[in-house]
């Protein structure tokens, strides 16, 4: 198991909201680093902030999005639920 985290913490995107509960703040950081080590240098930090944010909002929320973001949110967390359509 690799203990390496590929989240830089001086980012925004690595900030904990002020209404955040820690668990979806940790759930929301494991998510980014799955992210950043399977997407890498292709994302701005803004859009892993974006999709962070999208991920709290699908996993605790159950928003949807479309297919494109549901699909990449899915990708880095097999447990959200699948796209239909």
């Amino acid at each position: 198991m690799s203990a390496a985290w590929a989240v830089d913490f001086t980012k925004s995107y690595a900030r904990r909201r002020p209404d955040e509960p820690k668990s979806h703040y940790s759930a929301r950081l494991h998510f980014i680093n799955a992210l950043m080590k399977g997407e890498g240098g292709k994302l701005t930090d803004d859009r892993v902030e974006v999709l962070s944010h999208c991920y709290s909002n699908v996993k605790y929320l159950s928003n949807v999005y479309n297919k494109e973001i549901m699909g990449m949110l899915r990708k880095y967390d097999a447990e959200l639920p699948a796209v239909d359509g």
